[in-house]
């Protein structure tokens, strides 16, 4: 009997990964990498004050979030948590980066840093702002 039955997200994302696989060997002859993460975290003394994290499979890593404190900001923190991404990226064999970003986030400092947009859509998550895409080559 097929049946919907809710499942974690953990087990269902491992669940779905190892069908994709098998279809990536099949289809493309392409054998299956695994996948690498990356997480450092920013501190003032005991205090959080940013972090990033990352995934790397394949040849691409993304970089899932990158945020800092408002006090923290304009200080070089976030181009050194960058960076520290590239590094493993770079380490892993990753040609290329790729990051998602709002209008009012962080494009700017993105494309200072040799990022580039390479879509964009429109009234996304919200309406009235912009998630842009972005990816260096490494």
């Amino acid at each position: 009997m097929i049946e919907f039955k809710p499942l974690a997200i953990t087990e269902n994302e491992a669940c779905l990964f190892d069908l994709l696989s098998e279809n990536q060997v099949e289809v493309k002859k392409v054998p299956v990498e695994e996948n690498r993460v990356f997480s450092l975290a920013l501190y003032d003394g005991n205090q959080y004050i940013g972090g990033i994290t990352a995934n790397k499979w394949m040849n691409a890593t993304h970089i899932s979030l990158l945020a800092l404190s408002k006090s923290y900001r304009h200080q070089g923190y976030g181009t050194q948590l960058l960076k520290k991404a590239e590094t493993f990226a770079k380490q892993e064999g990753a040609a290329l980066i790729t990051i998602n970003t709002q209008d009012y986030q962080a494009k700017t400092f993105y494309e200072k840093q040799g990022y580039h947009v390479f879509g964009q859509l429109a009234d996304t998550p919200f309406v009235g702002t912009t998630k842009y895409y972005i990816v260096k080559q490494i």
